[in-house]
């Protein structure tokens, strides 16, 4: 529980006893009051010369007006404009949720890196297919001379690799993907390098 406020005319008297050439702890004794409030009550007088209470002081009314908004409470993302503003709606700037986005794929031998495929927004299993066609056998012919041992693909668990078009799609021209464990960082080479 908090202790009762110091009033202005026992401030007052701290002031006129300090003066007297009083100690604090004299003081606290005689009007029976923490030595810490005297010495916050004669700091405050030397700084400010005067015992009243500075305006403003204590805790704001909860019904004050504030001085931000919140735009995203998920993310706590706070903006300062002043509600009186009027043209405080054409000062922030629009955002742009989805776009720009650009994925890349390649592979990995022992001979050295494949060429990069760019491809627009997220990959399903139509734009993995598509880019297999046109960059697996390329790799097949490029390393296939030069290693003599059956060419092992390996991929992770994502959606576009394991679906049933994929499955499929591996099934028709008899590639064999190597298993991948689930939750498994073992086999991911790309961590390695």
């Amino acid at each position: 529980m908090r202790r009762k406020a110091v009033d202005i005319t026992a401030k007052r008297t701290i002031i006129l006893l300090r003066a007297s050439v009083m100690s604090q702890h004299e003081i606290s004794r005689k009007l029976n009051i923490s030595r810490n409030c005297i010495y916050q009550t004669i700091n405050n007088f030397n700084k400010l010369h005067t015992v009243a209470t500075k305006p403003g002081a204590g805790r704001r009314s909860k019904l004050t007006d504030r001085n931000f908004e919140i735009l995203n409470r998920k993310n706590r993302i706070y903006i300062r404009r002043f509600r009186n503003d009027l043209k405080r709606f054409e000062r922030s700037q629009p955002w742009v949720h989805k776009g720009g986005g650009v994925g890349t794929w390649s592979y990995l031998t022992c001979h050295g890196l494949g060429s990069i495929v760019f491809y627009d927004g997220s990959l399903n299993s139509d734009k993995y297919i598509d880019i297999l066609d046109q960059h697996l056998s390329t790799a097949y012919e490029k390393f296939l001379p030069q290693s003599p041992r059956k060419i092992l693909l390996q991929q992770d668990n994502a959606r576009p690799h394991v679906s049933i078009k994929t499955r499929k799609y591996f099934k028709e021209k008899k590639i064999n993907p190597i298993p991948w464990p689930a939750n498994s960082a073992d086999l991911n080479l790309i961590e390695k390098i």
